[in-house]
C-alpha cells in the first residue's frame, strides 16, 4: 500500500526531504504530493532520516498491522505499521529532533547493522 509524509521544520536551518527544500523559518506543514516509496530528510548537522518502504516485510515491533515503513536516524530504528494507507507527520524541532505522528502505530526495535547468510 502507499504512504505519504508531511513535514513541519522548526529547525534553525533549511530541510531537504524528498526532493523538496523545507525552508528555515516557514513553520508550516509541507505535505509530500505523492505516495512514497524511499527516501530521506537530511537535517544539517545531524544526519539523515531514512525512510524504507517494507511492504509487509516483519522486522521487530509489537503491531501486527500490514503494511510498514523502517526509519532509521542517528543509530536508531523504529518500524511505523499501518493498513490501508499510511500518513506520517514529522516535525523536526528546535533541537533537531524528529517528534512523529501519524495514522499507525510506531515502535522502537534493534536492528543490527551486520546480517549473516546462512
Amino acid at each position: 500500500m502507499s504512504w505519504h509524509i508531511t513535514i513541519t521544520n522548526n529547525y534553525h536551518e533549511t530541510l531537504r526531504a524528498f526532493g523538496m527544500v523545507v525552508n528555515a523559518g516557514d513553520k508550516r506543514p509541507h505535505k509530500v504530493p505523492h505516495a512514497l516509496g524511499n527516501g530521506y530528510i537530511e537535517v544539517p548537522g545531524f544526519g539523515s532520516i531514512n525512510f524504507i518502504d517494507i511492504g509487509d516485510k516483519k522486522v521487530g515491533g509489537h503491531s501486527q498491522a500490514t503494511w510498514g515503513v523502517l526509519l532509521s536516524y542517528q543509530g536508531e530504528e523504529l518500524i511505523f505499521r499501518y493498513e490501508g494507507g499510511g500518513d506520517i507527520h514529522v516535525n523536526i524541532n528546535q533541537f533537531g529532533q524528529a517528534e512523529l505522528s501519524g495514522n499507525g502505530e510506531f515502535s522502537r526495535i534493534l536492528l543490527s547493522p551486520f546480517a549473516f547468510k546462512g
